[in-house]
């Protein structure tokens, strides 16, 4: 009786306690799964940072290739792989490396491909269900089967778009059109030329006009708009021009081909870029010409630069709308023909020398994939395929030194022409006469032989000093005197100075209500030039060529000596 007296309260005592873990368990289940929602959406959050982080490592390293930043690539990455929740998040930042160029440990690769195997294997199996319950559900609404097949096995008519094409009489109509079709065709169109006929008239064509638009004074510094560059522009007359501008025959006779690369190189601010935009308007009257900056066609991505490269080859600007109209192919024949000039401006940027500055192969992969774009350039330039149309390339640098010594034999950048600073005073006084023709023409310049009828005619007339002002001969001499040193550059932004200068002055008299002159009477003095080569002189500050001559005498010796040694 006494055992069982303490047993009843032991039972209830159990029976208490399983009711007291049953409700724990159950707040505990239901507190652990608002937490799980928490955590999940916690982790997504710190792992999309991650991601970010990883991102902008691959971008250093796209840029730099440097090792350091591939250590931290790859231990970021780990730290997705072991705190990301959700594995597709871990198959993304895998992707992204992989994608950056990053070379992977083969571990690495083995586990992506792991994951991507079970990706596809679960893709695959959830497509297989939907197009199992795609079939089934056209089961359904067809009784009579889907396909043309299975209608007519029970008597019923095909689900074809084209239902009609099976009844005789629509066949029959569609082939007696198509007769009558042939038979207007045959009957209204001339008879075709020959391909090769018609490309080699239409060479001689564009060879005709290129020697129209060469021809004359075309050649000449004022016309061109560049000065103290005649001796180069005899160069590129004899050596780019001419080629282009003879007949095509008589070219195949001498076994003559036009150049496809011209170099042009030297000190900033000599006029490469000016000489080369209005020599390929001259070269191409077809077209417009496709100007480019070497750094533009690189690209982060891997590839992506080897495809700007090919567009700017394989994609030309079409022809103008004017050389099309009346022709019989619609111009095809004439686009097929017309050179495409291409400028590319800081050519060292796409075209610098393989295998790294110690010459030695030691590079990064920045290096190694600069080189690919130098391997496409020379497959562009002087490939097994040819180009689509013919095309001149004309590269500017101020560092021939640091160019592919491949790019620069002949069949590619063969005709290579230096850009020197005027050093003579003619040579001076000829650029001073570009840029300040206009105002000369239009009676801006205060000197002693304006143009009849000019407002610096009118001007001379009331100037009580006019023992002073000389002629406009005199005055560019005497500029260019004072302008030793100065670059083409320096010489055209002292002559926009002292225009800015002549309209300030006449802006500041005319808003003056005490003196009231016309503002049209503005007129750019001696003066004005002397204190505007002042301000050039002194915003040009003390650089050093030194170390740039040094370069181009060292590639000179290095060519040469390649040239002796050939």
């Amino acid at each position: 009786f006494r055992s069982t007296a303490l047993l009843v309260p032991l039972q209830i005592q159990l029976r208490q306690a399983h009711a007291c873990q049953h409700s724990a368990r159950y707040s505990s289940s239901s507190s652990s799964s608002s937490s799980s929602t928490y955590d999940t959406h916690k982790n997504t959050v710190f792992i999309k940072g991650l991601m970010n982080n990883l991102s902008k490592l691959c971008d250093r390293y796209i840029l730099s290739g440097s090792p350091k930043i591939r250590e931290q690539v790859f231990n970021v990455l780990d730290q997705i792989a072991a705190e990301a929740a959700d594995k597709e998040m871990v198959q993304q930042s895998m992707r992204m490396v992989k994608r950056a160029g990053v070379p992977m440990h083969k571990s690495y690769l083995e586990k992506f491909q792991v994951e991507l195997a079970k990706t596809d294997a679960r893709s695959r199996k959830t497509e297989a269900e939907k197009r199992q319950d795609w079939e089934a559900s056209k089961n359904e609404d067809s009784p009579n089967g889907k396909s043309a097949f299975s209608r007519r096995m029970n008597q019923g008519k095909p689900d074809l778009l084209t239902s009609s094409i099976v009844d005789p009489d629509s066949i029959a109509a569609m082939a007696n059109d198509k007769t009558s079709f042939q038979q207007t065709m045959n009957g209204e169109s001339p008879p075709n030329k020959a391909p090769g006929v018609a490309s080699a008239e239409a060479t001689a064509r564009v060879s005709k006009i290129i020697a129209t638009a060469g021809s004359g004074e075309a050649f000449e510094g004022q016309t061109l708009g560049v000065g103290g560059l005649d001796d180069v522009l005899l160069q590129v007359k004899r050596r780019i021009w001419t080629p282009l501008a003879a007949p095509p025959q008589l070219l195949k006779e001498l076994g003559i081909h036009p150049a496809r690369g011209l170099l042009l190189y030297g000190k900033p601010g000599c006029g490469k870029s000016l000489l080369a935009s209005s020599l390929g308007s001259m070269l191409s009257p077809f077209r417009p010409i496709t100007v480019v900056s070497g750094p533009e066609i690189l690209d982060k991505f891997v590839g992506s630069s080897e495809k700007n490269l090919r567009d700017i080859f394989d994609n030309p600007p079409e022809i103008y709308e004017k050389f099309r109209e009346n022709e019989q192919d619609g111009g095809d024949s004439l686009a097929s023909a017309a050179l495409h000039v291409v400028v590319m401006d800081e050519f060292d940027a796409v075209a610098r020398s393989r295998g790294g500055s110690d010459g030695k192969g030691g590079q990064g992969d920045a290096g190694v994939a600069r080189d690919s774009v130098v391997n496409q350039l020379l497959a562009k330039m002087d490939g097994v395929q040819p180009l689509c149309v013919p095309t001149l390339v004309i590269g500017l640098t101020n560092k021939r030194s640091l160019i592919e010594p491949a790019l620069l034999r002949p069949g590619r950048f063969e005709v290579q022409i230096e850009i020197p600073p005027p050093k003579t005073i003619e040579q001076r006084v000829s650029i001073f006469k570009v840029h300040t023709k206009h105002m000369f023409a239009a009676g801006r310049l205060q000197v002693n032989d304006p143009p009849q009828g000019s407002t610096a005619e009118k001007l001379l007339e009331l100037e009580k000093d006019s023992e002073s002002i000389v002629s406009y001969e005199e005055l560019l001499a005497n500029l260019a005197k004072d302008c030793d040193g100065f670059s083409g550059a320096a010489i055209a932004g002292a002559a926009r100075a002292a225009a800015s200068r002549a309209l300030e002055r006449a802006v500041e008299e005319f808003s003056d209500e005490n003196v009231g002159t016309d503002i049209m009477n503005c007129l750019v003095t001696q003066k004005d030039f002397y204190e505007a080569i002042n301000d050039v002189r002194s915003s040009m500050g003390n650089y050093d060529h030194t170390e740039d001559e040094e370069e181009e005498d060292a590639a000179d010796k290095e060519s040469t000596d390649e040239a002796n040694a050939q």
